[in-house]
């Protein structure tokens, strides 16, 4: 059992009910129950969330550690990305190689990422490894080797994944928005810069990691076929000497251009848009789930069926909403030829605009069975409960119960969601377009360059107006090309709508490139 003065939120040596923790909230041993997750904190700060899962018989570690990308120093942009490579080349006693085979020994998959607010290393493996599990998450997070022999290849990958960018439009569009729709840093990527990357020194990565790399802010999450106590007196153990640290503010800069045409000779144009929303916290954020998957919740939503079925006008279209600490957004993209592309963006805006004349009782019918699907999923899945519940402490400082999150869906209304839209009605629209015909119809041309961070060039001040004349499109005989399938929740074929975390990881799935029919 975890010794009492190491726990937060119990008073010590009263039986009586904490007045402060909420309805729901059970004490148990001197442990903090919160519907079936449990949760606790050691002395120097690093909090431990652990939810059994019995119908499971894996074991999921999920650690956050404040050192996303959000904390990179101006010229490194990248190195949080680098560094998450690094971490993984040695461990404890054991070198790179070493360190894999012993993961495959024990048939344990270990990964690490970096989001906007905090690198992740997540390790998965069956339940009766969970020590082991707990120990290799320790030894990276408390004593990576990082040796310096291998910058060099980390770097050389980091900058590999940059450059793909360049044969994946649609991520390149989006990395793009993001940084003229979010302020400095919010708006940086964790692909980083090319110069960025190569001004990366072995010093300059061991100092990062010194300052950001600490117990104070993290969370560890696990989640499985596992003993609550049994974890936490595992990671009390072997976590305890993990110094604490000094939290980073973010400062926060100016952000980019309101609109933007990036020149590239290619078959297709991108097109993508951005306005305000509201964060996890918000009061608001059910609704403006709700309104994002009335958009773009499946082969239903208003784009998929009046863009892209009705008119024909794209392969490829869709919504999502991008959840940071405080702040929030929802992007638009489509995908679409060249010689089309014009009407697209007229009709994209047009629906953005109608959302606010009106919203049905069908449309929040399919939009709450489709979150209920993705919050039933998330019960079969350890490795998407053990992410869930250190994003709802991070955003929350508690996490949700599942029969919480479930009421909010269901309490969902056409009325409600009419008055978020009204609400947060955009203002002014970011947009970012890509391709060689766009540039002549809405900016001036700014050529790509093909293997470093895209040019671009402002064209207006003001966004461009919202509301859209009426456009017809001709018909299609053909079907469009099928689209690859998208790296965010809502794709362009009908797939389960998830509730966006907020530390963003790499994409478990890589984005397919597709290739257009030529006319």
């Amino acid at each position: 059992m975890v010794p009492a003065p190491l726990l937060t939120r119990v008073e010590k040596g009263s039986k009586r009910p904490n007045p402060a923790l909420k309805e729901g909230v059970q004490e148990s041993r001197g442990i903090v129950v919160v519907s079936q997750t449990q949760q606790t904190k050691i002395h120097n700060g690093l909090t431990i969330l652990a939810q059994r899962m019995d119908h499971v018989r894996s074991a999921v570690v999920n650690l956050l550690i404040p050192a996303g990308f959000v904390h990179e120093p101006k010229g490194e942009e990248g190195i949080a990305n680098v560094l998450s490579e690094m971490l993984q080349r040695g461990a404890g006693k054991l070198d790179s190689k070493a360190f894999a085979q012993a993961l495959d020994r024990l048939g344990i998959d270990l990964d690490c990422s970096v989001g906007a607010h905090h690198l992740r290393i997540t390790a998965t493996g069956m339940a009766d490894k969970i020590d082991h599990i707990l120990g290799f998450i320790r030894d990276v997070a408390l004593a990576a080797k990082l040796p310096a022999s291998e910058l060099a290849s980390a770097k050389e990958l980091a900058l590999q994944e940059l450059q793909g960018l360049d044969d994946e439009p649609r991520g390149q569009v989006i990395k793009e928005l993001r940084s003229n729709h979010f302020p400095h840093p919010y708006g940086n990527s964790r692909y980083g810069t090319p110069e960025g990357i190569q001004a990366i020194t072995h010093a300059n990565l061991k100092g990062f990691w010194e300052r950001h790399g600490h117990a104070k802010g993290s969370i560890l999450s696990v989640a499985g076929l596992i003993d609550p106590v049994s974890v936490f007196n595992c990671v009390e153990k072997l976590f305890s000497g993990w110094a604490p640290g000094k939290e980073t503010p973010i400062k926060l800069g100016k952000r980019g251009q309101l609109t933007a045409h990036i020149e590239k000779e290619t078959q297709q144009t991108q097109i993508a848009l951005a306005w305000d929303s509201v964060h996890p916290s918000h009061p608001d954020y059910y609704q403006a789930q709700g309104l994002v998957n009335v958009l773009s919740g499946g082969m239903s939503s208003r784009l998929f069926t009046e863009v892209r079925e009705k008119q024909g006008l794209c392969y490829s279209v869709w919504a999502t909403h991008v959840s940071l600490h405080d702040r929030g957004a929802i992007f638009a993209y489509a995908g679409t030829t060249n010689d089309r592309a014009p009407l697209t963006l007229a009709s994209v805006k047009r629906e953005i605009a109608r959302i606010t004349d009106g919203i049905t009782k069908e449309e929040v019918d399919q939009v709450r069975v489709g979150l209920k699907s993705a919050l039933l999923m998330q019960e079969d899945s350890s490795m998407t409960r053990a992410a869930s519940i250190a994003s709802d402490w991070y955003h929350l400082g508690r996490v949700r119960p599942l029969e919480e999150i479930e009421a909010a869906v269901m309490a969902l209304t056409p009325k409600s969601i009419l008055e978020y839209a009204k609400k947060y009605a955009p203002k002014e629209l970011t947009q970012v377009t890509m391709g060689p015909e766009m540039g002549k119809a809405v900016a001036p041309k700014v050529k790509a360059k093909p293997t470093v961070a895209p040019v671009v060039k402002e064209v207006a001040k003001k966004a461009a107006p919202v509301k859209a004349a009426p456009v017809k499109a001709a018909p299609v005989k053909a079907a469009p090309p099928k689209a690859a399938a998208a790296a965010m929740p809502n794709q362009t074929k009908k797939a389960p709508t998830k509730i966006p975390v907020a530390t963003k990881a790499k994409p478990a799935v890589k984005p397919v490139k597709t290739t257009p029919k030529k006319k």
